[in-house]
């Protein structure tokens, strides 16, 4: 009997330690992600980054704060360039979301549409987590935003020069879907 208990005991241990190592070699797992923002812009100067330097891209800051299912109560900069010339008025940036706690999550916008069309204006972006400090070293993930401008003007309101500077400041809200490993 003692036997017979003794080789249960050794096959469940074997059993508990062969699943908790298949647990950790499988790494970080995906964790769904949904925010709530709201920030301003600011149209700061030129982005000179086409070859030659062409000035037809608006550099604009974008300084804001929301709560995620993840990341808790956290603020935010990002800088875009954005493109005055093309119909969408796209653009590409990259920003750092602070967390409460001073954990950064680093991310790039590969792509920026801004659809002046409407009243208000709407956006739309893809982020990609591309690492971090604290909690979200070396995180990595996706995202999908949009929104609307809450000032209800057009973020380029006068007219077609290239580019737009001068202009007041803008205010926006807007939401996140997405995923992030860490």
């Amino acid at each position: 009997m003692k036997r017979l208990f003794s080789i249960m005991v050794v096959t469940l241990l074997f059993s508990v330690i062969f699943l908790a190592s298949v647990c950790v070699a499988a790494g970080p797992v995906p964790i769904p992600t949904t925010a709530k923002w709201t920030g301003t812009l600011y149209d700061v100067g030129v982005c000179l980054d086409a070859n030659p330097p062409t000035g037809t891209k608006v550099m604009t800051v974008n300084i804001g704060q929301g709560a995620s299912s993840v990341m808790g109560a956290a603020t935010f900069l990002i800088v875009y360039c954005i493109d005055t010339t093309s119909p969408s008025f796209a653009g590409s940036g990259w920003g750092i979301i602070t967390t409460a706690n001073g954990d950064t999550i680093h991310i790039t916008i590969p792509d920026l549409t801004l659809d002046l069309t409407n009243t208000p204006p709407e956006w739309s972006e893809t982020e990609v987590i591309t690492g971090g400090t604290g909690k979200f070293e070396n995180a990595i993930g996706s995202s999908i935003s949009h929104g609307t401008w809450t000032s209800g003007t057009d973020p380029f309101p006068y007219g077609t020069e290239s580019p737009p500077l001068l202009l007041p400041p803008q205010g926006w809200v807007g939401t996140s879907e997405g995923e992030i490993m860490f």
